[in-house]
């Protein structure tokens, strides 16, 4: 049976890829025409159905397509020639600008293949043949960047996504490179079932990464700034249902409920209204429950990990999110610049919930791999950022060094203790208010006694003042 997401559906995003090497971003919709530009178009209805993989030649006036094979890359043979005596002045080409033109034109009308072009400007190339074998296919591969119709349809991915933006519009996934992007990954222990919480500022990048990786199993809280989430890559990305749905975001400013918010219910009576107001209803109500949810992912904490990629400076929100990381799991920074992690790994040493803070950054060059002519490209990319990565520290590092077995008859034990404690507080509280009605019984008796013996002292004193007197 057929996976579905091998082949190519209607209303899908896709990377095209054409001769010259640019990458155009587009959506398949059925009966649409796509352009290329100056290589033509194509029907998307074309390539709808078909595996991912293949290459495709547009031959005909009518933009038809057909699947391409490219000649094998087999070993170059060594001649004799060199280019000693080549000189590159425009004067090897017999065809003129305006033939030259001509030809193209006839190729945008479908009248020329892109190869027969290419063979033509080689036929009257006048030092062609005085070439090495290098410089030969050399000249055959920029011609047919600049002629041959052929274009490739790239299934969106996170490498694939990745590249594109690196590569036209660095800025917007904050110059976050794939191999860094990849160690991100690694260090932040992603697996299937993981529950993640996240600050990203590179249009969705990380979290389309966390997503691809976990399969649509897990959770994945998003904190974002402004009204909406800025995941335009997440869209790009073709998700099924199960993989948008493990994705939650919240808004920073809506963590904390206001003061005085009140409920869809409590604004409106849903029994009174009807049509227009009774959808708005239900939309508010859908955004309220959503924004509670989110609400309710984050108070319970226990995330197995933190990735933060934001304009921000990091320690201020790690000041905030530290608190609902569960006890030894990662917490991960990525930053364009190492310069802004080293105070946020000078703030971490100081912080007793992490331990470890190391500042790693990778360093990535790519090699053009031709039979022969493997060696590495003469230029190369810029940075690709830098990561800052750090343990939480567990919150009973002695218990959690502990058996499950043992953690249990400690629970116990500790239980029966609280138990044993309870009754004899309960106990002594009893047998303290009886000591206190027994002492008030006994001194109420005392002062009787007393006065009585008070009341008895002045008879006496008079008996004997009258036997004085008779004597």
């Amino acid at each position: 049976m057929v996976n579905p997401s091998d082949i190519i559906q209607a209303g899908e995003h896709v990377l095209i890829k054409m001769p010259s090497d640019n990458v155009k971003c587009v959506v398949l919709n059925a009966g649409s025409t796509i352009s290329l530009g100056k290589f033509g178009s194509f029907k998307a209805n074309d390539i709808i159905g078909h595996a991912w993989g293949n290459s495709y030649e547009i031959y005909d006036r009518d933009n038809k397509t057909r699947v391409y094979h490219p000649d094998d890359m087999n070993e170059i043979d060594e001649t004799a020639n060199n280019n000693r005596e080549i000189v590159d002045d425009g004067a090897s080409q017999k065809l003129t600008s305006e033939q030259i033109k001509a030809l193209k034109n006839e190729g945008l009308k479908g009248e020329l293949t892109g190869e027969e072009i290419v063979n033509k400007l080689k036929e009257s190339h006048a030092t062609f043949d005085k070439k090495t074998a290098y410089s030969q296919a050399k000249y055959l591969q920029k011609k047919g960047k600049k002629f041959h119709k052929v274009f490739t349809p790239i299934k969106p991915t996170t490498y694939s996504l990745n590249e594109y933006y690196y590569i036209k519009n660095p800025a917007k996934i904050r110059d976050i490179r794939m191999d860094t992007l990849s160690q991100l990954l690694s260090y932040s222990n992603v697996h299937a079932g993981s529950k993640l919480l996240v600050v990203d500022d590179t249009q969705g990048m990380i979290v389309s990464a966390l997503a691809e990786r976990m399969g649509g199993k897990g959770t994945i809280l998003g904190l974002y700034d402004g009204d909406s989430p800025h995941y335009d890559i997440v869209k790009y990305m073709n998700f099924d249902q199960e993989h948008l749905n493990s994705i939650k975001t919240l808004s920073w400013g809506r963590i904390h409920r206001p003061v005085g918010e009140k409920t869809p219910d409590e604004l409106q009576d849903v029994t009174q209204l009807t049509g227009k107001d009774l959808e708005g209803y239900h939309r508010r109500l859908k955004a309220y429950n959503i924004v509670e949810e989110s609400r309710k992912i984050l108070f319970e904490g226990n995330f197995d990990g933190l990735i933060i990629a934001s304009q921000y400076q990091p320690e201020s929100i790690l000041e905030k999110l530290v608190q609902y990381v569960r006890g030894s799991r990662p917490v991960v920074v990525y930053h364009t610049y190492k310069e802004a992690l080293l105070e946020t790994s000078t703030w971490m040493r100081k912080c007793p919930d992490l331990l470890a803070p190391q500042i790693t950054e990778s360093w990535l060059r790519k090699s053009q791999v031709l039979p022969g002519r493997t060696h590495p490209e003469m230029s190369t990319w810029g940075t690709g950022g830098s990561l800052l990565t750090a343990t939480k520290v567990i919150d009973f590092p002695v218990q959690a060094a502990l058996t499950k077995r043992e953690r249990l008859a400690i629970e116990k034990k500790n239980a029966e203790a609280k138990k044993q404690k309870r009754a004899r507080e309960e106990s002594e509280a009893a047998s303290g208010s009886e000591a206190v009605e027994t002492t008030t019984t006994s001194i109420t008796t005392i002062t009787s006694t007393t006065t009585t013996t008070s009341t008895e002292e002045p008879e006496g004193d008079e008996r004997s003042s009258k036997r004085i007197k008779q004597e």
